[in-house]
């Protein structure tokens, strides 16, 4: 598992969304990306708990839902159905 491609797919398909040119709503593409098949199915599916319980980044997954059409009060009970993400530290804590 690699939450950074993960990340980077989430980051790559909201740039795309910006693209003015673009008349409907891209699919997310996972090509390219080095993901297991849980994470492909994750992202394909729009499996918010899931992402969120990999430990993506909050302000990515708030960026996706918004993007999907969700309202904060929409998806916040996906989120408290997926377990905890696993505790990050900064490079600046230590043990």
């Amino acid at each position: 598992m690699s939450l950074y491609q993960v990340q980077q797919c989430l980051f790559d398909y909201l740039r795309a969304l910006e693209d003015p040119t673009q008349a409907a709503k891209p699919e997310i593409r996972v090509d390219g990306y080095d993901l297991d098949d849980a994470e492909r199915e994750a992202l394909r599916t729009g499996d918010v708990g899931t992402l969120y319980a990999m430990g993506t980044h909050p302000v990515i997954i708030n960026g996706y839902c918004r993007a999907m059409g969700y309202k904060r009060a929409d998806y916040r009970p996906l989120l408290e159905k997926a377990v905890d993400p696993e505790p990050r530290r900064t490079r600046w804590q230590t043990s």
